[in-house]
């Protein structure tokens, strides 16, 4: 690059001597001592723009007094060209406002060069026009023509944004469950189970339970439990024998009922005083003093020192042992049954054969496979079908992996019409970037993730920020912009896909090893082979033989 700036600098020397403006001839005098420096040498895509800071260092007894410079950064590209915003110079005689360049002791300007993103300028050149002038009112004059950077930088388009989405998940369970419960309610300080009992509609519901789970088809019957409960009153040792003289009479009394099915096994287990079931039931009452009791429940652990202290609230007592304490004697049976879910053989079967399943095990056989394009279809199928908002999320990540940003983004919108989920916003977010929208992308970044805050200020060109909060493919992206090669190469560790080998060539061409960088090159386009087009045309493998 040093040969191409001296080139261009002796071309402008050249053009200056002809030049009719005198003053310019005394100023190509120690041209060589001029210094342009571009950072980074290579022009970087930030954003949506095409940037680099060129520096400029004019030697002591350079520059003329009177003499104004415009330095207009033109891009020069397949196509077409695009000027940018001009920079003035003036010497220590001008009066205006532009930056001094003194003659006694020389000068330094630094311009930060900005272009609009064009996909026609990815192979391109950076020139600097240089125009002067030593009156005021006179027209500038064309000096020469300064390269200063060739091809643009375009790493930031390899980014993976799939990779930061958030899947919102199924609820689809291999084993669910479902309970069935009825309580057998006693008299105060009895234990035998009334007829009534056995006769009311809860119960006949808990008996109709069993009989259609004990051979179900994919359900097993655990054991049924009995659960012996006493009100909070009285004697705590009494409480204790009474709950488990209720747990055997409920137990008793219930399989009494169920004698005609076989194989049913019990559990019983006896629990005393509940004062856990009294705390709730009286925070759900209309009680006048349950803040009052529920404040004496917390102040004393001991279940004698409970009792003694309600019942010395009397009308407070009176409500309770009238409200709550009925609903306390009880033996509360349980039934729970085990519930097989479709193997994973079996949703592929079914998603193959068109079986109708539920929107459960339609979100989760999506990821029984790898080809993001099947994904993509069982998802828009459980979207048309249910209109479910992660069903739409999915989907659009399924898109994003196609690189089919624009159904992706879409299908994020259709989810965000009927969820307010944050994961949403953080995908919405990712498409933005993915497509050029950083303004639209800022809309939703406040609930985003570490990981797509990183990728935003990857955009905005914080390499060092960002690779904190990445890992894995990103975070050697971030670290390669960042020029911190060897942790880029510690971040690809384990990833064999052909993006990775493709990087691990970039760096190693930012390493000056050609070899090893066609190696990966190659081995990147054996697997993928749209990365021969764009390795053709990236600027990071100039020079490259593949």
């Amino acid at each position: 690059m040093k040969n191409l700036f001296k080139y261009g600098v002796v071309a402008l020397v050249c053009v200056m001597a002809l030049s009719s403006c005198n003053c310019f001839k005394k100023m190509g005098r120690h041209t060589d001592d001029i210094s342009v420096v571009a950072n980074p040498e290579m022009l970087t895509l930030v954003g949506n723009e095409i940037v680099t800071d060129v520096t400029v260092v004019f030697p002591e007894k350079y520059y003329n007094p009177k003499a104004i410079v415009k330095i207009t950064p033109i891009l020069v590209f397949d196509g077409g060209s695009v000027e940018g915003q001009p920079k003035f110079l003036q010497g220590s005689k001008v009066k205006d406002n532009y930056p001094v360049i003194d003659k006694k002791t020389g000068g330094v300007y630094t311009q930060r060069i900005a272009f609009p993103w064009d996909p026609r300028a990815r192979e391109c050149v950076l020139e600097l026009k240089v125009e002067g002038k030593c009156k005021e009112g006179a027209d500038f004059v064309l000096g020469g023509v300064i390269p200063v950077a060739e091809g643009v930088n375009t790493l930031q388009q390899d980014l993976s944004y799939a990779d930061a989405m958030i899947v919102m998940p199924d609820n689809f369970k291999r084993v669910t469950h479902e309970t069935g419960t009825v309580d057998i309610m006693y008299q105060v300080n009895q234990s035998n189970v009334r007829r009534t009992e056995l006769t009311k509609e809860q119960t006949k519901l808990f008996e109709q339970f069993i009989k259609d789970n004990q051979n179900r088809d994919r359900v097993t019957l655990g054991n049924i439990q009995a659960n012996g409960y006493a009100s909070p009153e009285g004697d705590e040792g009494f409480n204790d024998k009474l709950s488990a003289r209720r747990s055997e009479s409920g137990k008793t009394a219930v399989s009494r009922e169920l004698r005609s099915l076989k194989g049913l096994n019990y559990d019983v287990a006896a629990y005393g005083e509940d004062w856990e079931g009294f705390k709730k039931l009286v925070e759900e009452s209309d009680l006048r003093d349950k803040a009052m009791i529920i404040q004496v429940l917390d102040m004393y652990s001991s279940a004698a020192q409970r009792d003694v202290e309600i019942r010395n609230m009397a009308a407070v007592f009176a409500e309770l042992k009238k409200e709550i304490l009925p609903a306390l004697r009880r033996t509360q049976m349980v039934a729970i049954t085990d519930i097989q879910g479709k193997t994973d053989e079996e949703l592929r079967e079914a998603i193959a054969a068109g079986t109708e399943l539920n929107l459960e095990e339609m979100l989760f056989a999506a990821t029984l496979y790898d080809d993001c394009a099947k994904r993509a279809e069982i998802y828009k199928a459980a979207a048309d079908k249910f209109g479910d908002a992660r069903a739409w999320n999915n989907l659009g990540i399924a898109y994003a992996y196609q690189n089919d940003w624009k159904r992706a983004e879409d299908a994020f919108k259709k989810a965000a019409d009927k969820d307010s989920n944050p994961a949403l916003a953080n995908n919405m977010a990712l498409a933005a970037l993915q497509n050029g929208d950083v303004n639209g992308a800022a809309k939703y970044l406040a609930t985003a993730s570490a990981s797509t805050k990183a990728l935003n200020d990857i955009n905005k060109g914080n390499y060092a920020s960002a690779s904190s909060n990445l890992e894995g493919y990103n975070k050697a992206v971030a670290e390669t912009l960042n020029g911190n090669l060897s942790a880029a190469k510690n971040a690809l560790v384990g990833n064999t896909t052909a993006a990775a080998d493709y990087l691990r060539g970039v760096i190693a061409a930012k390493e000056g090893n050609a070899s090893a960088a066609a190696a990966e090159v190659k081995k990147a386009i054996a697997k993928d082979a749209s990365y021969a087009q764009k390795a053709a045309h990236d600027v990071n493998l100039k020079g490259i033989q593949l």
